[in-house]
Formats: structure tokens, sequence, C-alpha cells
């Protein structure tokens, strides 16, 4: 493992374009916000009150912008994680630096092509799959790195890749049934937009569920190692937890299992979770 040195250019690169990925995830709040305004329409009764506007969830122009806004969470996250674990396998500078721009980039070109000049496809595809490819190959260094060695490290980059891959069971369910969310990808397929397909918004489940569960045990794992925790109990923790939410997730969307198949997969991570939450309560109750 290499450790890491905040005067190294290639971390103050990740610091850098990290910074810049969360101001523009906290401009979209503000795009959301504006748009409401503009259009008068709500989400809250309370916030009808001052402009005398109305309370609507369907509104074409907001609800892209909130899509937008998911898509940001489900990626840009996860690139906070993996990138930083992708700098302790001492990566090329050169590389690693130039992986970092192109994701940035790629990333607000996604919201302009989505959301401000929206834009036929493939230039949305484009700005999406690129970003998802240097997850997935900073993930497979991480977890080639590592696999006998930090296995916290190795379980977070396998759950990482596996919140990729839920994107594309997400894609494949709706080319599947030729329905789609935006009217710019129902034209290129002769499809049809449709928000509340079954298979479709299964999937969409399971993803938000990753999505619930799957960062706070990055969080929750991290703070639990300070614990000094047996080696073999806390790998048969993070072990256990990421084939529970893998099999969570062939349960749920890929082969879809009557009860308690899900609840099992569902309930073993969580009760990690809490209990290395505890352990770490436990251990720093004193800072109260």
């Amino acid at each position: 493992m290499v450790s890491i040195d905040l005067s190294d250019p290639v971390v103050q690169s990740y610091l850098f374009y990290s910074s810049i990925l969360a101001l523009k995830m906290f401009s979209m709040s503000a795009m959301t916000g504006q748009t409401r305004a503009k259009k008068n329409v709500f989400a809250n009764d309370e916030d009808t009150v001052i402009t005398n506007g109305k309370v609507k969830f369907d509104d074409p122009d907001i609800e892209r912008l909130r899509r937008a806004h998911l898509n940001d969470l489900e990626n840009i996250p996860p690139f906070w994680v993996v990138a930083a674990l992708y700098l302790t396998t001492g990566p090329s500078a050169f590389l690693a630096t130039w992986l970092f721009r192109l994701f940035t980039a790629c990333r607000i070109m996604h919201t302009i092509v989505y959301v401000i000049k929206p834009m036929p496809q493939p230039s949305r595809f484009i700005a999406f799959v690129i970003p998802i490819i240097i997850n997935n190959y900073m993930g497979f260094i991480v977890f080639l790195t590592y696999l006998a060695v930090q296995s916290y490290i190795v379980y977070s980059a396998v759950l990482g890749v596996k919140m990729f891959a839920v994107t594309f069971l997400t894609a494949r369910a709706r080319y599947a049934k030729n329905v789609f969310a935006n009217e710019e990808d129902a034209k290129m397929k002769k499809g049809k937009v449709k928000f509340d397909d079954p298979d479709v918004e299964r999937v969409r489940r399971a993803h938000l569920n990753d999505l619930e569960n799957i960062p706070p045990f990055w969080v929750l794992g991290a703070l639990y190692l300070t614990t000094g925790p047996s080696a073999s109990f806390a790998t048969m923790l993070f072990r256990l937890f990421t084939a529970g939410r893998i099999i969570h997730t062939i349960v749920y969307a890929v082969k879809p299992l009557p009860q308690p198949a899900r609840a099992i997969a569902f309930g073993v991570p969580m009760l990690i979770n809490m209990y290395m939450g505890v352990k770490v309560i436990q251990t720093f109750i004193t800072a109260l």
C-alpha cells in the first residue's frame, strides 16, 4: 500500500477534481429550486403559500433535473471512494490525473446535454458511460492490488463496481421493454416514455436500496477498522456484507425469488452496519 501524501501532485489532483464534483452536485439543487420557482410548481404544500403556486409531481423539466441529480448521486460518491482507494495502489501520475480530469469533464457534460441544453443520443450516453468505465477500471485495479491484503478496500471496491452494474441492469430492462424516462431516448429506439413499468421500477428500487446501504458501509467499515477489531472477524463481516448485497440484487432484480430470500439478503448487511456503528460508538463514547 502506498501512503497518501497531501503534497503529492496526484493527491492534490484528486482533491481538486473531487471539490469540483461536489460543487457541481450542489449546483443541481440550486438549479432544481430555480426551475421550481420559475414554473411556480412545488413538491410540498407549504412551499406554494408564498407564491400561490401549486403542488405538481410530474413537471417534465423538474423531473429531468431530478433524474440528472440522481444520476450524479449514483456516480460521483462512488468516484470519491474508488479514486481515493486507487491512489493507494501507486498509479502513474499522468494516468491518474487524466482519469480524474476525464471523469469530471464528462459528469459536467452529462448535466449540460441532459438538462441545460438537451441533445439527442448518444451524447448523453457517451458522457455517462465514460465515467462508468473509469470508476470500474479504478475499482478493478484496487481489487487486483489488495485481493489478499486489505479486505475492506477490496470489498469496498467490489461494492462500488456492483453499484455501477445495477445501472446497466436498469438500462437493459428499459431496452428490453422499449420504455424510457426521456423523450430523446424513446425517439432513438422508437419506444415510449413510461414511468411505471414494473420491471424497470423493480431494478430502480434495487438500485436505490444499494444507495441507501452501501455508502453507509463505506463510512462505518472504515471507522470500524479504527477500533482495532480482529482481522479475521472484520474480514468475515466485510465478506458477508458484500455477499448479502450481491444476493439482494440477484433475488430482487435478476431472478426474483419469494420472501424471505430478499429480507434475509437485506437484513444481514443492515445488521452488520448497525453492529459496526455500535462498536464505533462504544469505542469513542468518551468523545461526547
